[in-house]
């Protein structure tokens, strides 16, 4: 059971000389447990598509369904998609508002109703599941927190919702390493607990890291579907969509163009650096 867009196209300020076609043709899947990575430049669509999803905006065409329904032609689809589907903003800022963190995390739990010990259950569980204590910063101002505590703040008001589903809009943008591990780490455990997770990303050690699918979006369209290695193996398709190959690839073609017997491909950068190693070690003898 998921979440699937099927030939999804959206246009902003249809009907205008501004019209300007985001998506076009878009299939895509999302199960329960299952993480996909969408990989795309600037500009090409991955937010749309994110809001389309979520069920904040409606596609101009195509349909998406929730659970093999359609989703996105009525109030009520729309609602039941919200229900399931939480999304994280690029920007925390942009979902912090209240004047505690306690509160923020509160907020979409109260609207659904919950009071007392049920919605301080709600809000503690969310806290802790980011790696944030209660203790400590439930009566912090959310605008005093560093970026990374605003982030998993904002996730844990996401995740006080109890969605099925977790949408990221490039999640770790702007951290140092210890924030981009740690959010690896909870992304990895809010897979564990069968939550769906459909996260743009241009970082390929987080997409080598978690991504059971990759989606490469460019110009409204989908132009790859499958796993990060082939994905990372098809450089000319990267290129085309405005998007790096992984460094570790880059290193190895470096090398190779220098002389070094090396292959085109490694798993990860340590396999890369035993692959350096011995070919050093060869022409050293």
């Amino acid at each position: 059971m998921g979440i699937a867009l099927q030939e999804v196209g959206f246009t902003y300020l249809p009907g205008t000389p501004m019209a300007r076609a985001a998506l076009e043709g878009v299939d895509l899947s999302l199960r329960e447990g299952e993480t996909v990575c969408l990989m795309g430049a600037s500009g090409s669509g991955k937010t749309t598509l994110l809001r389309i999803a979520a069920g904040i905006s409606s596609p101009a065409r195509g349909r998406v369904l929730l659970d093999g329904s359609r989703a996105d032609d009525t109030a009520s689809g729309r609602r039941r998609l919200r229900a399931a589907v939480g999304l994280l903003f690029q920007s925390p800022q942009k979902q912090l508002f209240a004047e505690s963190v306690e509160k923020d995390v509160a907020f979409g739990p109260r609207n659904l109703g919950l009071r007392g010990r049920e919605l301080s259950q709600r809000v503690r569980e969310a806290m802790e599941a980011v790696g944030l204590d209660p203790q400590s910063h439930s009566h912090r101002s959310p605008f005093t927190l560093s970026d990374g505590e605003m982030r998993r703040a904002a996730l844990a008001g996401v995740l006080a919702m109890r969605p099925r589903f977790l949408l990221l809009d490039e999640p770790t943008v702007g951290l140092d390493a210890p924030g981009r591990r740690l959010f690896r780490e909870l992304i990895q455990g809010l897979k564990r607990r069968g939550i769906g997770v459909l996260m743009a990303s241009h970082d390929w050690e987080e997409v080598e890291a978690l991504a059971d699918r990759v989606e490469v979006i460019c110009e409204g369209r989908i132009v790859h579907s499958g796993d990060a290695r082939s994905a990372a193996g098809d450089p000319g398709m990267l290129h085309e969509a405005g998007l790096a190959s992984p460094p570790t690839l880059r290193v190895l073609a470096l090398l190779r163009g220098k002389g070094l017997d090396l292959p085109t491909r490694a798993s990860s950068p340590r396999e890369a650096a035993a692959l350096i190693a011995d070919a050093l070690g060869g022409e050293a003898q």
